[in-house]
């Protein structure tokens, strides 16, 4: 063996047009930063027009498997927890929201641990911190309602030490200059894949974990009710509880205004465990989800209306005569 076959792989080298379009992402996020709060925001409600005409013309029927249309559909009908009906302006005002997402993240740097209190109404997170306090680690289980970046960068500002699992981008220079804005506080953040571990020792240490819970999908190990339907649910806050003994906060951090929030904890979920390992996990997890709907209700132009959460069906779920997926009992 050579000294060569001693020597580690090195990473491949990336194209030059990746890290120049990385180059611009940053300086457009650096100028958004710079600008008057008016004026940045002012901009952002450009930038939902073009997303708002795109949802006018688009899959109105919602026939698709996901998108706005779908989503509503299944979720603004009789018996739902948001009720039958779309708000008025509902289109608009989510547009809205999806671009100011992006002002918000260009401009988190502007808060800092002085001036934190200024931007978050901070009168729930009392019960946060009494949870993070008995000294068993702090799960933090959220959703895409809000703005779930402030949210993880407030709650590092505050005091508790937190660990939050992301879903990386394909382009490295664009994980790292991403990984940079949100660590700026203090956060660490980490890859979602086989994540289970590095919780774990996360809160060994006693620390926070911030989990995105929202996103469903195939292989997910828990199905519970969602804005009123029977939905495949992430379970790992489930599993971290029942594990550690770490509280859980539901938490969101909703918009009120132009770098203006408030941060609601929704259930603080303390000794869950009963013995039935299959029940606790259904039990923990239909909580969770009821602490975001409730979230929803109060905010409903601030999720994620476009994503894939009903996508993948509960085992021998069958459709209605409208297509849909029948409502949770």
């Amino acid at each position: 063996m050579t000294a060569d076959d001693d020597t580690p792989a090195r990473a491949p080298r990336e194209a030059l047009w990746q890290r120049a379009a990385v180059g611009v992402v940053a300086a457009l996020i650096a100028a958004i930063g710079a600008l008057p709060t008016a004026l940045a925001y002012g901009f952002g409600t450009l930038l939902a027009v073009p997303w708002f005409l795109w949802w006018c013309v688009t899959d109105r029927g919602g026939r698709s498997s996901s998108g706005y249309w779908r989503n509503c559909r299944i979720v603004f009908r009789p018996g739902s927890p948001l009720g039958p009906t779309r708000p008025p302006r509902h289109l608009w005002r989510w547009s809205q929201h999806i671009a100011w997402i992006v002002i918000d993240f260009c401009r988190m740097r502007r808060i800092t641990a002085a001036n934190v209190a200024q931007h978050v109404d901070l009168v729930e997170f009392a019960r946060m911190r009494a949870a993070f306090d008995q000294g068993k680690g702090l799960i933090c289980a959220t959703g895409h309602i809000g703005v779930w970046d402030v949210a993880g960068h407030a709650t590092v500002l505050l005091g508790i030490p937190l660990t939050s699992v992301f879903r990386p981008s394909p382009l490295p220079a664009l994980n790292r200059l991403i990984e940079r804005l949100r660590t700026g506080a203090g956060q660490t953040v980490v890859a979602r894949k086989n994540v289970l571990r590095t919780l774990l020792k996360v809160l060994g240490r006693k620390e926070a974990v911030g989990i995105l819970t929202d996103g469903g999908g195939k292989h997910s190990a828990v199905e519970a009710p969602f804005l009123g339907t029977a939905s495949q649910t992430v379970a790992s806050p489930a599993l971290l509880h029942l594990a550690t003994g770490a509280p859980i906060a539901v938490v969101a951090v909703l918009r009120t205004g132009p770098m203006r929030y408030r941060m609601r904890v929704l259930d603080v979920i303390a000794d869950a465990g009963t013995g039935d390992r299959e029940a606790d996990m259904l039990a923990i997890t239909a909580r969770i989800n009821r602490g975001l709907t409730q979230a929803i209700a109060e905010a409903p132009e601030q999720w994620f209306w476009q994503g894939r959460r009903f996508r993948h069906q509960p085992r021998g779920e069958t459709p209605g005569p409208d297509g849909l997926p029948p409502q949770a009992g």
